[in-house]
């Protein structure tokens, strides 16, 4: 009898045993695969985000690509571009980056009728790029000058994606800039959208007997871009880029051309 019942008591204790093994395995595999599939869940939206940006960027490049020929030919008044939005938005408007053109100290007037006619020293005479810009999630790509640069609304980084067409040579400096003139709206959409961009305006001027160019960035959300373009394109490590051109005796040139253009949707 004693026998039995020192069985059944190690049969009751390895029972009990059992049971709390199993409970204690059960909630180790069920909080590794809660834990997995929170952390996998992220992993996945943060690859997600990020493959959409990098979609996003590629896009615009192409684009881009397409709407600067209005600067690289003369005959081209009007170029026609798509973007996939995935639930992104797009906005245009003529109030952007602005920046300052002089030429020997002197300002170049966009404010002429010829946008460069005169460079006298006008105060106000800025060129604002205007914006065309793709955001999503906060992030954003816009699209300045002929370049793209990239940035976040909440944050104050920026990058340059696409160098706006600056040149500085030892005889000749070339200035190539898209000005956006477009109506301020917006749109979202999760679709593909079709893009026109329409020359308004077009002016080129070649400067003869010059010293030096400077660039200043005036005003801008993507100050680290611009300073980035500067330097990498040999205009100096400031927000105020500087192109000496010639030998310092007045035998340099500078040619800036701006192309007023409309972006309709």
């Amino acid at each position: 009898m004693r026998r039995r019942q020192s069985v059944s008591g190690q049969r009751d204790s390895r029972a009990v045993s059992d049971v709390l093994a199993f409970i204690l395995v059960f909630a180790i595999i069920l909080s590794s695969v809660t834990l997995l599939s929170m952390t996998g869940f992220q992993a996945m939206q943060d690859y997600q985000e990020a493959e959409q940006l990098q979609n996003a960027d590629r896009a615009m490049e192409a684009l881009a690509v397409n709407f600067n020929d209005v600067i690289r030919y003369d005959g081209i008044e009007q170029r026609y571009g798509e973007l996939a939005l995935r639930e992104g938005t797009v906005s245009t408007g003529d109030s952007g980056t602005t920046l300052n053109i002089s030429i020997d100290g002197d300002r170049i007037n966009e404010t002429d009728p010829d946008l460069f006619a005169d460079y006298g020293g006008d105060a106000n005479a800025t060129v604002n790029l205007g914006e065309f810009m793709y955001t999503s999630e906060g992030d954003r790509i816009a699209y300045e000058g002929g370049g793209l640069m990239r940035g976040h609304e909440s944050e104050s980084w920026s990058l340059v994606s696409k160098r706006p067409q600056l040149r500085c040579g030892d005889e000749t400096a070339v200035i190539s800039l898209v000005r956006v003139s477009a109506d301020d709206r917006s749109i979202q959409s999760s679709e593909g959208l079709g893009f026109t961009m329409s020359v308004e305006n077009r002016s080129s001027k070649v400067y003869n007997n010059t010293d030096k160019v400077n660039i200043s960035v005036e005003e801008s959300a993507y100050d680290d871009a611009w300073k980035s373009t500067l330097e990498s394109g040999d205009w100096g490590e400031s927000d105020t880029g500087v192109c000496a051109v010639g030998d310092g005796s007045g035998s340099g040139r500078v040619v800036v051309t701006l192309v007023e253009v409309d972006v309709e949707y």
